[in-house]
């Protein structure tokens, strides 16, 4: 067996607890009586309150001997972190910026359409940085999961579906995660459907 990891492994990819505290750009949780300190993009923060139950999808990473978590609150934004530091002189603190001042639809499209106007924005990173995340993700993005979820999200039927499921009380990114997830796997096309299938897997968290 090998003895190096895979550039892909991820050691702690998902957590769920009890939010205790909000601290300069971070949420500590509590999950399985350990306080995880996790550095996450601004939506995350102004939709966060302490004592309420969270799920994060993270990701570690380690830098000589820093180790840090950042955290998500869907799956499409953690893989587009993922792909903005793989880009050279791009780290995590960046790629937190970029999450934090754009969506991720401007994200995708600025990449996309080779648009550095609109990276160029974000405090800290400037036109050369922009230039250089448009040429080293520009022929990555559409190959990525990102391009499919934008069509999904744009169909009526998902927007109704997310409507009614935020109108029982769901959290608008967990709702949208789980209904990208139930249209990909079960090529569900009406609302209703949608939302039958979506509460199947909401219920079960």
């Amino acid at each position: 067996m090998s003895s190096e990891l895979d550039e892909d492994f991820t050691m702690i990819a998902r957590i769920r607890g009890e939010l205790i505290q909000i601290c300069d750009g971070t949420l500590i949780i509590e999950s399985g009586g350990i306080g995880y300190k996790i550095r996450v993009p601004e939506n995350v923060l102004t939709q966060s309150n302490p004592g309420q139950e969270i799920i994060l999808h993270t990701e570690l990473i380690i830098r000589q001997d820093l180790l840090q978590l950042y955290g998500f609150l869907t799956t499409i934004e953690a893989d587009l972190f993922r792909l903005l530091i793989s880009v050279s002189h791009i780290g995590p603190q960046t790629g937190i910026a970029l999450l934090s001042s754009l969506t991720i639809k401007e994200i995708h499209y600025a990449i996309k359409y080779q648009k550095p106007e609109i990276l160029s924005k974000v405090p800290g990173l400037g036109k050369k940085g922009a230039e250089r995340i448009i040429l080293e993700l520009k022929n990555k993005i559409s190959d990525s999961t990102i391009e499919t979820d934008y069509i999904l999200e744009e169909s009526t039927s998902f927007s109704d579906a997310l409507l009614a499921l935020k109108s029982l009380g769901y959290n608008s990114d967990e709702a949208s995660s789980v209904l990208l997830k139930v249209q990909k796997e079960k090529t569900l096309k009406g609302s209703s459907d949608l939302v039958k299938e979506a509460l199947v897997h909401l219920r079960k968290k």
